[in-house]
């Protein structure tokens, strides 16, 4: 089982949720004593979303403004690098070790001077963006909120869509009207966008290998949160604009916003909430099936009977198109990632190639460890040693060969995708590619096409500015090859790009465009009959 990756930056809600793929092991190849104590042992393993280090817990003004001496600083990089280096099974996979040599001495170097919690945050997260890893959680150890941690009375107040080197307004937090939406914005408290999007842009860390779509949708949808840690933050911000359709630039100035107020916003959209899968028809022969996430237990959700249904549904009607919604999916349970697959092939498939675990030996950093489930001991018993010098661990049902459904969907298949289909999502839309089974639109996927780093975390408490770096354990490579782009995204048969006015007016460009394209195939086909 693999738990994945913590939305502490997803940036979604108010509390931090296990969003990322969940992967069981394979039971079967125990005697029944051991097997039922593997499962007790994962069970309190894969409860991870539950461990005091990821529920958010009060941040004073005081602790945030508590300096620490260089030496500090000093020694709790030096701690993390050692952090890293024995317990991240995919730290070189996109970075290599010269480089991050070379980054952790660039870094030291600037701690020269006394500095805050939230100095030293900033100094390091070159670091944690150089892994590339978007299951890495890089917070502080006490928070009010999952995503929004620094300057909480004073927050950015504007929501805005990044295009390159332009941004315009989608939604004015503070709920004032002086700015017309979709104005261009030229410039935040006198620094300019293309210059703000150079200093924010490589700060995001929520992204695997180079991957970009998610790198972009999150500026614009935790603007404030980039801009208050890595910025700063003022009473109010001087907005220099342009109105649609005018080139005169004009200034206004917008009072900051607190994080209750981004509370209240993230409520009102969780009321809206709808079953986390569900399926539409479109027309006679075109279904939508949109999936949420795929984060769903047992006690939630009997995942795979209502897939089962969904498709004996579909293949019961007639349906010829099959729409998948993986936009904002941001992971789950990875055996849904493979069963959802398993409905629309009929061949047997690979689903991970392999995986990789740091070493059996214990963990050198113990004491600083936040949580960890009383069975973990048993679990690094069952580590062994690959054919090379690595580790894995074996009992995963979803490194065997994997079979189709009984009664497959045949048809054509489309995938919507955005920088948010990550972890689980862009494990299936891997495989879904690799076997050319469907047709991709939107924009690259957040998760690596090749495969990720994720599974459980281990959480580990800095000893001086308890910042908390929490890191995946397990290493998976996607059984796909012949990939051009190897530290990318699955990049779309079809890219499709938003507008401003699109996001204000609530259009589903993606979902027009899809649809445009079915009727044009099959119109294709009449006309050649």
């Amino acid at each position: 089982m693999k738990i994945a990756h913590l939305t502490g930056l997803n940036l979604a809600g108010q509390t931090i949720r296990v969003s990322g793929p969940c992967r069981f092991a394979a039971f079967n190849q125990l005697n029944p004593m051991k097997s039922k104590l593997l499962r007790r042992c994962l069970f309190s393993l894969f409860m991870l979303g539950s461990y005091p280090g990821l529920s958010q817990t009060t941040q004073t003004a005081t602790d945030q403004q508590q300096q620490f001496s260089p030496a500090q600083l000093q020694e709790d990089l030096q701690f993390m690098h050692q952090v890293l280096n024995e317990a991240h099974p995919g730290m070189y996979r996109y970075t290599s070790k010269d480089r991050f040599d070379q980054l952790f001495d660039s870094v030291a170097q600037t701690l020269n001077r006394p500095m805050n919690q939230q100095e030293f945050f900033v100094a390091a997260t070159p670091l944690i963006t150089a892994l590339k890893d978007g299951h890495i959680k890089w917070m502080p150890r006490e928070r009010k909120h999952g995503q929004y941690f620094y300057n909480l009375e004073q927050l950015f107040p504007l929501q805005l869509h990044f295009t390159g080197e332009q941004a315009h307004l989608v939604k004015n937090l503070a709920g004032t009207t002086t700015i017309p939406l979709a104005s261009e914005i030229v410039s935040i408290n006198g620094l300019s966008i293309p210059a703000l999007v150079d200093k924010l842009l490589p700060t995001v860390f929520f992204a695997d290998g180079n991957s970009q779509a998610v790198k972009w949708l999150s500026l614009d949808n935790f603007l404030p949160f980039y801009y208050g840690t890595y910025i700063g933050a003022s009473p109010s911000y001087e907005i220099a604009f342009k109105a649609p359709g005018s080139q005169e630039v004009k200034t206004a100035q917008i009072p900051a916003i607190t994080l209750e107020t981004i509370q209240e916003l993230e409520k009102e959209r969780e009321k809206h909430k709808e079953s986390v899968i569900r399926v539409a028809y479109k027309d006679h022969n075109t279904a939508l099936l949109r999936i949420e996430n795929f984060n769903i237990y047992k006690n939630e959700m009997d995942v795979e009977k209502v897939m089962k249904d969904i498709f004996w549904q579909m293949n019961a009607k007639n349906t010829q198109n099959l729409i998948i919604d993986l936009r904002g999916n941001e992971g789950g349970i990875d055996k849904w990632g493979a069963l959802l697959y398993s409905h629309i092939t009929d061949k047997k498939f690979r689903y991970y190639d392999s995986m990789l675990v740091p070493k059996k030996e214990k963990f050198t950093f113990e004491k600083n460890i936040i949580w960890l489930p009383g069975m973990y001991p048993i679990y690094r018993k069952l580590i062994s040693r690959t054919k090379g010098s690595n580790y894995t661990f074996r009992f995963k049902k979803t490194l065997r060969e994997q079979k189709p459904q009984k009664n497959p969907f045949k048809g054509d298949v489309y995938v919507l995708t955005d920088g948010y289909s990550f972890s689980v999502t862009s494990e299936f839309c891997a495989i879904a590619h690799h076997h050319k089974r469907a047709t991709f639109i939107g924009r690259e996927t957040g998760g690596g096409y090749y495969g990720n780093t994720s599974g459980f975390h281990v959480p580990v408490k800095l000893p001086n500015t308890h910042l908390e770096i929490a890191i995946p354990q397990w290493n998976y490579f996607m059984a796909v090859s012949g990939y051009p782009h190897k530290d990318r995204g699955i990049l779309p048969d079809h890219p499709v790009e938003y507008t401003a006015e699109d996001l204000i007016q609530k259009r589903d460009v993606d979902l027009e465009f899809t649809m445009n394209l079915i009727k044009s195939k099959r119109a294709s086909s009449a006309q050649a009959k």
